[in-house]
């Protein structure tokens, strides 16, 4: 064989490992291979000839694969929980314009309204846990500076030709020099969030970054997307490991007011649930076969808890991959309990959750019921580290 055609061969195996998926469907068990192109109204189109239509399916995983954790590398922070890997490129008043690269297509500028933005990093991105600065609510911008300084004021410009951070603060005009701001957070009273009146995609890439877009199509080499704020990109298709659809038919937990939610204290402390969080405020993170995931979306728990939500006979089925926290909860040692209108259901593992175990897949049939009911109870061991993620967990119609 020569060099030209190996390399040729070669390059036509990678194409296809980049687009074996698994894609879970409404009715049905999950489709499992290699798709070759996505069409504009999210039909996919396999390489036997199968075909998914675009309302049939709700969210797909690259296999093997995991999910990223959040990128740490520059990057901003979307109102709406997007996290997109970048450097600044520029910024205004109006608007921030973010330079994106993936090999094998030209880099790109994708353009963010101020008041879409949360917070942009400069440098390296934070712990989990947010900083106190960003975490509550700001009525002016915050600029953090390499050394931990805080600067309150408006921002004018993040010039980078200039290599300058131009703001407003005290009534004057004030600059830093670039190299020495490393995140820029943004005022609270003027944010927006934006997310389309009906269905889009979320996005999962390799690097970590989390997008939101409007519209999606693959043509076995490139994705095309189109972001919230209607601009064009292109993402190689080795990129993506993860699209699930939001606001479509299916209902995350974490959307869904629960009914009753109760909390047994030992010393005095409250424990909250928590929405697409683990049970202390961190980013939810699981151990699977093929490795780690961080999760988007789900309920963060604790041990001695239980948690009711109303059905209203609406859905078929639960689906949830359940665990301990692969971080906070890694000397837990807990016990998952879930009733159907009241009835016990069988779980695997009879619902025992360790590290060494793993997490659990969940299916439960919910046709017809009116409340799921999802308790968590101490297994050996105190509670301390009992922390329990519910990881995408979903309501399907």
């Amino acid at each position: 064989m020569s060099v030209t055609a190996f390399v040729l061969l070669a390059a036509v195996c990678a194409a296809d490992r980049a687009t074996q998926f698994e894609v879970r469907v409404y009715d049905g068990e999950p489709v499992r291979g290699s798709f070759e192109t996505m069409g504009a109204g999210g039909t996919l189109t396999f390489a036997d000839g199968k075909a998914i239509s675009g309302g049939d399916w709700y969210c797909m995983r690259r296999t093997p694969g995991v999910l990223p954790p959040w990128p740490r590398e520059p990057h901003v922070e979307l109102t709406n929980g997007d996290r997109i890997r970048g450097v600044i490129a520029s910024a205004d008043g109006d608007s921030l314009r973010l330079a994106v690269a993936w090999p094998g297509v030209p880099d790109q500028i994708l353009q963010f309204p101020i008041s879409s933005v949360r917070v942009t990093w400069l440098r390296s991105g934070p712990p989990d846990a947010e900083p106190a600065w960003l975490a509550g609510p700001r009525k002016r911008d915050v600029i953090l500076s390499r050394n931990g300084d805080l600067t309150l004021g408006a921002l004018m410009a993040i010039d980078v030709s200039k290599s300058q951070v131009r703001f407003q603060a005290d009534g004057k005009d004030r600059e830093l020099p670039l190299s020495k701001v490393s995140a820029v957070a943004f005022n609270t009273d003027l944010a927006r969030v934006r997310r389309p009146k009906g269905p889009y995609y979320r996005l999962v890439l390799t690097d970590g970054t989390r997008l939101s877009v409007t519209a999606l199509t693959f043509d076995q080499r490139l994705w095309t997307a189109q972001t919230l704020f209607k601009e064009s990109i292109k993402i190689p298709a080795d990129r993506i490991v993860a699209i699930d659809v939001e606001q479509g038919k299916a209902a995350y937990l974490s959307d869904v007011k629960p009914e009753k939610y109760e909390y047994q204290s030992f010393d005095g402390e409250n424990r909250s649930w928590v929405a697409d969080r683990n049970a202390i405020g961190q980013a939810m993170r699981l151990k699977t076969p093929e490795g780690e995931s961080t999760f988007d979306r789900g309920v963060g728990l604790h041990a001695e808890c239980r948690i009711t939500y109303p059905l209203g006979g609406k859905f078929r089925r639960f689906e949830s991959l359940v665990g301990l926290d692969a971080e906070s909860g890694v000397r837990g040692d807990a016990i998952l309990e879930i009733t159907v209108d009241g009835k016990s259901i069988e779980l695997p593992a009879r619902g025992r959750l360790t590290q060494s175990g793993g997490a659990i897949a969940l299916k439960v049939d919910v046709a017809g019921a009116k409340q799921l009911t999802i308790a968590v109870g101490p297994g050996n061991g105190g509670i301390v580290h009992d922390i329990v993620n519910l990881a995408v967990a979903r309501l399907i119609p």
